[in-house]
């Protein structure tokens, strides 16, 4: 494992922009993610959104370059559901390649079966304090960015469905 010290003696691409679409309705988990990606993952810019609909909204509105992963809470306020919006993002051509990383505090193993059945990357245990989330974009960092090779894509404005 890396320590704190020797994130700055990672290998860098060349700096480039990693966008990260976050969906998640916890304003103070997206306050903490944003915080410390600064320090631990300065790369990213964290966009984020709170519900199903206005994830919904943001992907049908994308223009140019997209997000290059999305972090996806399961529980979200309202009718729908995060996996709603995975089964969606999955069901698009160029959605179905953005790695998505679902994060929860649910203990229930039909979400993790059916994240992973809907295509999700990876299923996570949401990290609970400061120093767990440190560690998460650390990692996430290490592999999503540093390791991994992910496709860039390029979104043409969608009209709008109903859903």
């Amino acid at each position: 494992m890396i320590n704190d010290t020797e994130i700055a003696y990672l290998p860098i691409h060349s700096r480039t922009e990693f966008p990260i679409l976050l969906v998640e309705d916890d304003l103070a988990i997206v306050d903490t993610l944003r915080r410390t990606a600064k320090t631990y993952f300065p790369e990213a810019t964290i966009i984020p959104v709170t519900t199903f609909e206005e994830a919904v909204v943001y992907f049908y509105n994308l223009e140019g370059k997209g997000p290059r992963l999305v972090l996806l809470d399961v529980l979200l306020p309202g009718g729908h559901t995060g996996l709603d919006f995975l089964q969606l993002l999955k069901s698009h051509p160029l959605g179905r390649l953005l790695p998505v990383i679902v994060l929860s505090r649910s203990e229930d193993a039909t979400h993790v079966k059916e994240a992973y059945r809907l295509g999700a990357a990876a299923f996570s245990n949401k990290p609970c304090s400061f120093s767990e989330w440190k560690r998460f974009l650390i990692d996430l960092r290490l592999y999503w960015y540093e390791t991994a090779s992910l496709p860039q894509t390029y979104f043409e404005k969608q009209q709008e469905q109903n859903h």
